[in-house]
């Protein structure tokens, strides 16, 4: 019987912030066994900076670009979903369900949705919704009470422990047949306030953590950081990254305990095990915060670490829309829609679409409430698109094209003469090339959902900072 398949993503995990990547010792130590007992991708690269088109890339192997999902259509996350569905017949659970894997899904984020399509291809697929209360911004007392109150408390995570219950029962109902889980969850995405005894903060500093969130982690105040660069007081930097960490060593606690069941019934040692991110997460670097309107190192430089039965590896710079490609091998897929793409040379895209001209909806607005000069406004209107190898990242982003050495400056603060190294730049800018010449493939034919939906959707993502 070919291998079970365990694909969990932990949602806005940068890299840094586990062992195998530098993170200190016992940041992550799940996540560093599971690296020692099979690989962890030194260079694994996300396809855009956020999570909508990362996972669909991950899920189709398609650059974003091809999909049409650089952003969601219209600004209208329903709207994503006839889309997914269109590609229906290369999204790696409904290949694997065709080659008789039972295929499952839970997930905790509003986007990885049955509203917005990704329970396409899975037979069962689970929404956990968080215990927090969802208007941070709230301009109603009784709302902004609650939210401090909670906050205080520190008692609510945003699904993990639903998604726990989850999982076991699904090992309690026993295995005829291989399966293809996927899992998502939000516990490290902002609003970084994970429950105690993670959150090991006192109460006055939860207090101030809890008002960090309404200060710089709803999409106005992250865009306003983004696009203006005004620091965030250096305080406030300190609790989100301590608090960030702490969800982190969450999760990884979290693999741990799921990692025991499987092992209790005795499936562990026929799983291929795959940990990774759909994005990672800026924490002041560079006076950004959030994952917008860049593609730093911390954005798209994500854990990649894979073990278990056909368990894969790379030294070279790996984009995740290859991620299908290497499942199919692992399991023994002899057909399958995922061939060589963009990247399988060792040097990778990532990019993020526009949010429209400067005349588009809100962008005037924000901009005169902001005080936005050209580079903000350009910030704010302009797309963005970078080819790395690992070592070396050409950036096409507001503003003339830049080159880093990775290496020698990993926080990006210094380009460098592109002319210096003109063989890796022909190949870096080619692969730009290539990805802007590609086209949508995908002819939606279904209707997007109802009004009612995108409300209830809208709630969701308002709690992860996207609305």
């Amino acid at each position: 019987m070919p291998p079970n398949v365990l694909l969990i993503v932990f949602d806005t995990a940068r890299a840094d912030a586990f062992e195998p990547y530098g993170g200190g010792v016992g940041t992550s130590p799940t996540v560093g066994q599971l690296a020692r007992q099979g690989s962890a991708f030194p260079a694994a690269y996300v396809p855009s900076n956020w999570t909508l088109p990362s996972h669909v890339s991950m899920l189709s192997g398609l650059e974003p670009r091809a999909t049409g999902l650089l952003q969601a259509p219209e600004g209208n996350a329903l709207k994503v979903s006839p889309v997914i569905e269109a590609l229906r017949d290369r999204l790696l659970p409904e290949v694997l369900r065709r080659n008789g894997y039972s295929t499952k899904a839970v997930s905790a984020n509003a986007w990885i949705s049955r509203a917005t399509g990704f329970a396409t291809g899975f037979e069962t697929f689970e929404e956990v919704l968080s215990e927090r209360h969802k208007r941070i911004s709230s301009d109603q007392v009784r709302g902004r009470l609650r939210w401090m109150v909670e906050g205080a408390r520190a008692r609510s995570d945003d699904g993990a422990k639903a998604a726990e219950s989850i999982i076991h029962n699904w090992l309690e109902e026993g295995q005829g047949q291989p399966f293809f889980w996927f899992v998502n969850l939000v516990e490290c995405h902002s609003p970084y306030l994970p429950p105690r005894p993670y959150n090991d903060l006192t109460l006055r500093a939860r207090l101030r953590a809890v008002g960090d969130v309404r200060h710089y982690q709803t999409l106005a105040t992250i865009w306003r950081t983004c696009t203006t660069r005004r620091p965030i007081p250096s305080q406030a930097l300190a609790r989100m990254r301590h608090l960030y960490g702490r969800s982190i060593r969450a999760l990884d606690d979290w693999l741990a305990r799921i990692l025991e069941q499987l092992d209790r019934k005795g499936l562990l040692d026929d799983t291929l095990v795959i940990v990774t991110s759909d994005h990672g997460e800026n924490l002041g670097e560079d006076n950004l915060i959030g994952h917008a309107f860049s593609l730093s190192e911390k954005l798209i430089h994500v854990p990649l670490v894979v073990t278990g039965p056909g368990a894969f590896s790379s030294d070279h710079a790996f984009s995740l829309t290859g991620l299908p490609n290497l499942i199919a091998k692992a399991v023994g897929l002899s057909e399958h829609p995922w061939g060589q793409r963009v990247g399988d040379d060792g040097v990778v895209v990532s990019e993020y679409g526009s949010l429209g001209s400067r005349n588009a909806p809100g962008v005037a607005e924000w901009a005169a409430d902001w005080g936005l000069d050209e580079e903000g406004i350009s910030r704010l209107t302009t797309a963005g698109i970078a080819a790395t190898d690992g070592r070396m990242k050409l950036v096409r982003e507001h503003g003339p094209e830049r080159l880093y050495d990775l290496r020698a400056d990993p926080l990006e603060m210094h380009p460098i003469d592109a002319h210096e190294k003109n063989d890796l730049v022909v190949r870096l800018r080619s692969a730009i090339e290539k990805i802007e010449s590609l086209r949508a493939v995908v002819t939606p034919r279904t209707p997007a959902g109802s009004v009612e939906e995108n409300e209830e959707l809208e709630e969701r993502l308002k709690l992860l900072g996207y609305m």
